[in-house]
């Protein structure tokens, strides 16, 4: 983050943090969505809270705030009732959502210690399996805090199955499992012809999400960590 904001400075650029998943997680003591002229987040339905689907978008700066209050109520002029200044979008949430999240927002500091216990009893169960360099645990680093949204791992070269072939025999045990995000430059509006990633492509090919709901107890971790080290070690 301080050399984005050092080149959004030199450039006189804003910055607009994409901070989707990270409720709760820090950057050298202070909160993700601190740091940009805006910050997003999501309340989808399995983020860190929830207020069914929708977001929030967070500013320090009143003319942005005041300009976001006008798109999000389909461009309409706050003083002219009906009358459209700008094409905007009907991104309202209702009083009931709103509720919702109130709520969930008392309970996300319990949410974010589950998260991290349950980091923590993945790391401990799978650790044969790092000392073997069989996976790559979600590292967390010395200036940050992590919340863990999901618990990812990244399944390496030598291990004797792929990412998609470990999926399918931990679903075939009732363990439901996610892929990693395709790289942005695979999707058709933004692939280029001559940019490569070849890290990004590397990762999202072996990258997997495992279990991480807050209501895992330790039994099934270690039930998922058992069937990992079968199906990574066979």
């Amino acid at each position: 983050m301080e050399s984005i904001l050092r080149v959004a400075k030199k450039y006189n650029l804003f910055v607009i943090e994409d901070a989707a998943e990270s409720h709760g997680a820090e950057y050298k003591g202070k909160k993700v969505g601190s740091f940009g002229d805006i910050s997003c987040f999501s309340f989808f339905g399995n983020e860190m809270i929830t207020t069914g689907e929708g977001g929030m978008c967070l500013t320090d700066d009143e003319n942005l705030y005041e300009k976001m209050m006008i798109l999000k109520n389909h461009g309409m002029n706050p003083e002219k009732k009906y009358w459209h200044d700008l094409v905007g979008f009907n991104y309202r949430m209702t009083n009931l959502q709103a509720a919702v999240g109130v709520a969930q927002f008392k309970k996300i500091e319990k949410f974010i210690e589950k998260k991290r216990q349950i980091a923590s009893w993945y790391a401990e169960e799978l650790k044969e399996l790092v000392q073997k360099e069989l996976i790559t645990l979600s590292p967390q680093m010395s200036w940050a805090k992590s919340v863990y949204w999901m618990y990812s791992i990244l399944i390496e070269k030598e291990a004797k199955i792929s990412r998609d072939e470990l999926m399918e025999k931990l679903k075939i045990e009732g363990i439901e499992t996610r892929p990693f995000f395709y790289p942005l430059s695979f999707m058709p509006p933004y692939k280029g012809d001559k940019e490569k990633f070849p890290v990004t492509e590397e990762i999202s090919k072996r990258g997997i999400n495992l279990p991480s709901s807050v209501n895992l107890k330790r039994k099934e971790i270690r039930k998922i960590s058992h069937f990992l080290k079968k199906f990574l070690t066979f």
